[in-house]
């Protein structure tokens, strides 16, 4: 996904990530002037770190658009509205959100990260709020409540359970890419790249590049699940769209079918 207008010509062609990490190492007194380590630690930063989590993020989108087929229509028909089948740009980041809640809303449901550690810097209170909801009889489920955290502790988040907490998603083992298309992208709401100062580093150039990828994929081909021999397509959501630990958390092994939309 280059930067910039196919009217730029040649300039747009070279306004890539690879090609300006080289003219900053060439340009020996510019202000962003790489050596060769800095060179060649971006270069491995942005080839391998991360690679694994997109992939798995990636691979989870793919199988929960197969098993909601509306969902993959509306996406394919906001891709067709959106870029057509033209060229994309950068430029078209910000207006395929639908991709985006597509992409993000798989994440929320199979994190990379399945864990959250953070230690306090000073000793703090953390508050938590009432839970909104009420019970059948009208009471409410939770009061407000502090919790004291002295310095050096270590609080651990469960990701999973935060992000399936019917707290703060309705229905929360639902796919529903909807609840994010009014949200923006950079909503604390969302928390599978963390929150805050220390959240992940690589969450803009993950999610672009995953954008693009279903964006490019979407437009020409339809998913739909692998199925074994006389498996159903529920049988297929409990053995695929499970989470399943390695380096990093993923669905387990996906079986999709890609087939080729009709040209116009």
């Amino acid at each position: 996904m280059a930067s910039g207008s196919s009217s730029e010509g040649d300039k747009a062609a070279g306004n890539n990530l690879l090609n300006l990490l080289v003219q900053a190492s060439e340009d020996e007194e510019g202000k962003y002037h790489l050596n060769d380590d800095e060179l060649i630690g971006n270069v491995f930063l942005l080839l391998l770190a991360g690679h694994e989590t997109t992939a798995n993020a990636l691979a989870a989108t793919f199988g929960y658009l197969a098993v909601n087929p509306h969902v993959q229509q509306e996406t394919y028909q906001h891709i067709i509205d959106t870029v057509g089948h033209k060229d994309i740009e950068f430029e078209d980041y910000a207006k395929l959100n639908k991709v985006v809640s597509a992409f993000i809303e798989a994440v929320r449901l199979i994190p990379g990260g399945h864990v959250l550690i953070r230690e306090a810097a000073e000793d703090t209170i953390l508050e938590i709020p009432a839970d909104p909801r009420f019970d059948s009889e009208g009471a409410k489920l939770g009061r407000k409540q502090t919790v004291p955290v002295k310095k050096g502790t270590k609080v651990v988040v469960d990701m999973i359970g935060l992000h399936r907490n019917p707290r703060y998603f309705e229905d929360p083992e639902e796919y529903r890419p909807s609840r994010w298309y009014d949200i923006p992208n950079d909503s604390e709401l969302f928390t599978g790249f963390s929150v805050g100062p220390r959240a992940c580093i690589g969450r803009k150039f993950a999610t672009t590049e995953a954008v693009c990828y279903l964006t490019m994929l979407l437009r020409d081909w339809e998913v739909k699940p692998l199925l074994r021999s006389g498996e159903t397509e529920n049988e297929w959501r409990g053995r695929c769209l499970i989470p399943n630990f390695s380096l990093t958390l993923g669905a387990a092994n996906i079986g999709v079918k890609f087939i080729r939309r009709p040209q116009a």
